[in-house]
């Protein structure tokens, strides 16, 4: 049986002072109420639960985000703000 990497609490809150308490992907500021630890390459896909494979990020993010990763994710939210952007366009004309 193999050892799971481990990530601890030390090594999160020194993530969380690298990223200058800012989430990993939108920027958000992050409060102990809002932080959340995902995987870059999510377990699903099979990414490991290490701390070269995590960030911290604002948990409506991570929620959103799911097991997507993170390109996949700013795909979707591009295609959102591209449709959302022509609805109001469209509902304006």
């Amino acid at each position: 049986m193999t050892k799971q990497p481990t990530v601890t609490s030390k090594m999160i809150m020194n993530l969380v002072e690298q990223q200058d308490f800012r989430c990993a992907i939108s920027g958000r500021e992050l409060t102990p109420q809002t932080a959340s630890l995902d995987h870059i390459l999510p377990l699903s896909r099979g990414g490991e639960h290490g701390i070269n494979n995590v960030w911290v990020v604002d948990h409506q993010v991570n929620s959103a985000k799911g097991t997507m990763t993170c390109d996949e994710f700013v795909t979707m939210c591009r295609d959102v703000a591209t449709h959302q952007e022509k609805q109001l366009v469209d509902a304006a004309a």
